[in-house]
């Protein structure tokens, strides 16, 4: 019997990333709302620790994982898709957030769902005649966006609005609620953290700043680029399972997002390590873009800053520090936020928009 929902993934577990943190959340929050759902990843080495990798990655709740060497990335998924047709047909809804296989199980004539996370690199690749014209067939049933930005965006792209959906990245609130809130004293000498990949694009120059400023700066996650200088305030650390995440915010009162205009997807962004600090009561200093906008309210639940200017990062810091009661109060509001965000309320929406509501 086909599941009710086929998830297509690209992940790799041997070398996970945010993309497939989000995949694995999100089945897994779909199975535990009681939907038959069946997740295919690519295929994965000799003895590999499922068990293990699903533990590290906070996965509580069994899920229905499926690794098929078919499906990776060297055949362009044709071997999957042409060996899998009749099971992606019968499935009361498939859905994906790779546009390459979107755009192959359109060629199949699959119908299904795609959620975009990155509009500009649909350009780049060429790929929007050809999920245009799926969408047009009502082969691309609808697109999920993880931003209002990135729905204006495909508006803009021509994509009809009625196919439209938002629908933001999430986090495990069981997980990061769990984590004690610091208090007003605590924000009097604050320390910040940084979580996830470290590179110039994502404000490696401003963390090097404010630490040079003489805030202890904590950055954990692999690393594309290295600082620039070693600083007795800065630690460098490389990346960690992210079941140990939610331990290692405790360490900090101060969650740093600087992200950068030229990130290559910061115009849609919606980063689920923002929502995992919020949840965990850190006080949230991001970058001032339009899709961080649309979570965190300067001074009302966060702070807000422009993108590459290093005085007024160390400027927000310095507003923590001047007014602790005012810095508890706004990571109050964070974690309050954060609780419109767990991944159950994610599972129930996607399960709406695909007509799986009752299944």
């Amino acid at each position: 019997m086909p599941p009710d929902l086929i998830y297509l993934a690209r992940g790799r577990p041997q070398r996970p990333r945010a993309n497939l943190i989000q995949t694995l959340h999100t089945v897994e929050a779909l199975a535990v709302a009681g939907a038959d759902v069946r997740l295919y990843l690519p295929g994965l080495p000799r003895r590999f620790d499922v068990k293990g990798f699903l533990a590290g990655m906070g996965i509580r709740h069994p899920i229905d994982l499926r690794a098929r060497t078919s499906l990776n990335r060297r055949w362009g998924g044709w071997p999957f898709a042409l060996l899998h047709r009749a099971e992606l047909c019968a499935a009361r809804a498939v859905y994906t957030r790779v546009p390459e296989l979107s755009r192959l199980l359109a060629a199949v004539r699959v119908p299904h769902f795609l959620e975009v996370h990155d509009t500009d690199t649909l350009a780049a690749k060429g790929l929007l005649p050809a999920l245009l014209a799926a969408s047009r067939r009502g082969c691309l049933r609808a697109l999920v966006a993880i931003s209002e930005a990135g729905r204006d965006a495909l508006v803009a792209a021509g994509f009809p609005p009625q196919r439209l959906h938002v629908l933001p990245s999430g986090v495990d609130l069981a997980a990061f609620s769990a984590v004690p809130a610091p208090g007003e004293d605590d924000f009097r000498t604050p320390r910040a953290i940084y979580v996830g990949r470290i590179s110039r694009d994502r404000g490696l120059g401003l963390l090097e700043a404010v630490a040079a400023a003489g805030v202890p700066v904590t950055l954990i996650g692999p690393r594309d680029d290295e600082p620039a200088r070693p600083s007795a305030t800065l630690q460098v650390e490389g990346a960690i399972p992210h079941a140990a995440v939610p331990a290692r915010l405790a360490g900090a009162e101060i969650a740093l997002m600087p992200y950068q205009a030229d990130l290559q997807h910061a115009a849609t962004i919606s980063p689920i390590k923002l929502f995992e600090a919020m949840a965990a009561g850190r006080l949230v200093i991001a970058s001032d873009l339009p899709p961080i906008r649309e979570i965190v309210r300067d001074g009302v639940n966060g702070l807000l800053v422009p993108p590459d200017d290093a005085s007024a990062w160390i400027a927000a810091v310095g507003r923590v520090r001047a007014d602790p009661a005012a810095a508890a109060a706004l990571a109050h509001a964070g974690r309050d936020s954060a609780r419109d965000f767990g991944w159950d309320r994610r599972a129930a929406r996607l399960l709406a928009l695909t007509g799986l509501a009752r299944a």
